[in-house]
């Protein structure tokens, strides 16, 4: 389809929350996919939190957490952490209350149009191999809510994975122990390092 750019989409406008990673990233733009990575500890899920929380008190609608690591008392504990609210969080685990493994297809189908985002932790425990990486990341790209993709980092300090699934994403984010670093972002200027101190 060849279309005009002369009376194009309106801009992107970020929302800016209070949560570290919305500053970082200079706000999120409601409605995109960031891919968030780090070393092991380093704090993604918790940041993730923070963040899914305020975006669901603001919108006053619903949170999904696809969890494929940790059970329910310590995915609410990444909430508390933060002083973050629980009451629009709902959890989707890996398996259901008979122990049946749930795939990832199965679980984006879970999720409501009109949640406001979902964090999936994470792309590698949901989709173990790298074409079903790269199949997950082009469905979350196609839903409505805004996404946060928690990724494990390989032995070379890098997303792991193939280099596509950073350019599946709207934005790329590295938690680190002592800043946070925005290497790719559609809506602000890259790359942007805000520091953790004071957290």
């Amino acid at each position: 389809t060849i279309e005009s750019l002369e009376h194009g989409a309106p801009a992107l406008r970020p929302v800016h929350f209070p949560a570290i990673l919305s500053q970082a990233l200079g706000g999120v733009v409601l409605g995109l996919k960031m891919l968030i990575g780090g070393v092991p500890g380093a704090g993604k899920s918790t940041l993730c939190a923070e963040l899914a929380a305020q975006i669901a008190d603001k919108l006053q609608e619903d949170a999904y957490w696809l969890d494929g690591e940790q059970n329910k008392q310590l995915v609410a504990e990444l909430f508390g952490r933060t002083i973050s609210p629980l009451h629009r969080v709902k959890l989707l685990s890996r398996r259901n209350k008979s122990g049946k493994a749930v795939d990832w297809r199965t679980a984006l189908k879970a999720v409501p149009s009109d949640a406001s985002v979902m964090v999936i932790d994470s792309l590698q425990r949901w989709a173990g191999g790298v074409l079903q990486q790269t199949a997950m990341l082009e469905a979350i790209a196609l839903m409505p809510q805004t996404a946060l993709v928690v990724s494990h980092f390989n032995k070379t300090g890098q997303f792991a994975g193939r280099i596509g699934n950073e350019y599946d994403v709207d934005a790329t984010v590295i938690v680190r122990p002592k800043a946070i670093e925005v290497t790719k972002c559609r809506w602000t200027l890259c790359p942007r390092v805000v520091s953790r101190t004071g957290q």
